[in-house]
């Protein structure tokens, strides 16, 4: 299961707000939603600047190109081996891979986008249906819901585990 976050425009987000509490959501404002997801982002580890540009963060890819530049002019200088370079551009991309969508998210806060919600889901279509039912404040089909509810039985407690050494 992932988490998504779902990010609406703010200036979308205030007007539906404005209208009144129980006012459902348009279509519109599901469509402009953009969904994030929790994790390592496989394109920001390969692809760092690029993925950067074409998500618009114009001071992430300058400060990406900037320790691009420095991981591989530094070296040069103080001429060590291949190894240290190989561990010095994994770590930058790990660190991209791991920062990315938390970069995006901060991208799109600064841009006008505001937090709305956060969705646990199997994929991003679905994570996209959870969002929708969560705003339109029905109750979920059984083809949406994940988990099912554990038992109200009672619960069998034997007591310790002797485990392995037993």
């Amino acid at each position: 299961m992932r988490y998504y976050t779902a990010h609406f425009p703010r200036a979308l987000n205030r007007a539906t707000a404005a209208e009144g509490e129980g006012t459902l959501v348009t279509s519109e404002a599901l469509g402009s939603t953009i969904l994030v997801s929790e994790g390592f982002n496989w394109l920001a580890f390969f692809f760092s600047i690029p993925w950067a540009l074409v998500n618009k963060l114009w001071f992430t890819a300058l400060a990406m190109a900037t320790a691009l530049a420095l991981i591989v002019g530094l070296p040069e200088i103080f001429a060590p081996d291949w190894r240290i370079r190989a561990v010095l551009l994994i770590g930058y991309a790990v660190i991209c891979g791991f920062g990315s969508n938390d970069w995006r998210r901060l991208g799109l806060a600064q841009n006008g986008w505001e937090l709305v919600n956060v969705v646990a889901a199997r994929d991003r279509a679905q994570a996209f249906l959870r969002l929708a039912y969560l705003i339109d404040d029905s109750e979920e089909p059984e083809g949406v819901r994940q988990q099912a509810t554990p038992p109200a039985g009672p619960r069998l407690d034997l007591g310790p585990n002797p485990g392995f050494w037993s």
